[in-house]
């Protein structure tokens, strides 16, 4: 019993043995695979760093290249510049005189304009203010202003419609009146007449009484025509020269040619010396009338150029007369 259990104990030791050899091949085993493992990592790592490195290379070479490159132009550059301010220093050198006369005269026209600018900016500056006292005093004095200003408006109005010398209407008193009757007559179908006068031979009577009674001759024959128009809505008006003419509304050509009448005849009234008149002893008008019912679709112009024709016409038939027209 004691040599079995003796075998038993010696065969468990042996079995041990085996077990912690075989333990051991199995971790050399293991160690030996671990080895292969780290050695393959290794060589991969290995590969991995000489790319980079190459990489690394090839970029540090093209970064290096294009930076050269940069240099190269910027120095190209540099020198065309150096080139450039040679020849200006050349250019200067040459022409130093007329370079700082053309610099000294900018430098004069700038100076000059900015004295113009700031003259310009102080008498803005005191229109500005004179406008604020203005508006100030508009604010406080509308009322009053405002019929002072239509006063002289009016008598603007009125000294643009008077002749200076004879002090009844002018030309451009005549012509807006005679158009605004034109259309006034045309939407009335009513009749409208035009007298055209000349005083006769009025160039000789300068000639020979000079031109300042030439002047208060035809002063004296504007009032006297003036005070012959009876009607408000009539006007005579100098029409230029020693020409006169009359604006007659509702007017046909008989009560036209009264009108007409009573201007000769308040004429001659005056009596009026003219020594070198062909038709008389005194101051005469010949005188030409026209008539017409105006329409839309003619031109006032008409009636007046009949009237000139008339008084051309008694002119040629030996002055001191009337010569009149009806136009249809």
């Amino acid at each position: 019993m004691l040599y079995l259990m003796m075998g038993f104990y010696w065969l468990l030791a042996y079995l041990g043995k085996l077990l912690q050899v075989d333990m051991t091949n199995q971790k050399a085993l293991h160690l030996q695979s671990e080895n292969e493992n780290l050695s393959k990592e290794n060589d991969y790592l290995r590969q991995e760093i000489e790319r980079l490195c190459q990489e690394s290379f090839n970029l540090k070479i093209a970064y290096l290249y294009n930076e050269n490159q940069r240099l190269i132009q910027e120095n190209d550059r540099l020198q065309q510049e150096t080139i450039d301010l040679k020849i200006s220093l050349s250019t200067i050198a040459e022409h130093g005189d007329l370079v700082e006369a053309q610099l000294e005269a900018e430098v004069q026209e700038r100076r000059r304009s900015e004295m113009t600018v700031k003259a310009m900016a102080e008498l803005l500056a005191s229109q500005i203010k004179d406008l604020e006292i203005i508006i100030q005093t508009i604010m406080e004095h509308g009322d009053v202003l405002d019929i002072q200003w239509f006063e002289k408006v009016n008598q603007a109005n009125q000294a643009a419609w008077i002749d200076g010398l004879t002090e009844i209407a002018n030309r451009r008193r005549f012509d807006d009146f005679f158009q605004q009757q034109w259309k006034q007559m045309a939407r009335e179908r009513s009749p409208i007449s035009i007298i055209m006068c000349d005083i006769d031979f009025f160039k000789q009577y300068n000639d020979t009484y000079g031109h300042l009674a030439g002047d208060e001759c035809l002063r004296r024959v504007a009032q006297t025509l003036n005070c012959s128009i009876k009607r408000p809505i009539d006007l005579i008006a100098r029409y230029g020269g020693e020409e006169f003419a009359a604006v007659l509304p509702q007017t046909d050509l008989e009560g036209a040619e009264n009108v007409a009448k009573q201007l000769q005849v308040g004429v001659q009234a005056l009596n009026i010396p003219h020594s070198t008149s062909r038709v008389s002893s005194q101051i005469t008008l010949s005188i030409g009338v026209a008539c017409t019912v105006p329409s839309a679709t003619r031109s006032h112009t008409e009636l007046i150029d009949s009237a000139d024709q008339q008084l051309y016409q008694a002119k040629q038939r030996g002055r001191n007369r009337i010569e009149r027209i009806v136009i249809s």
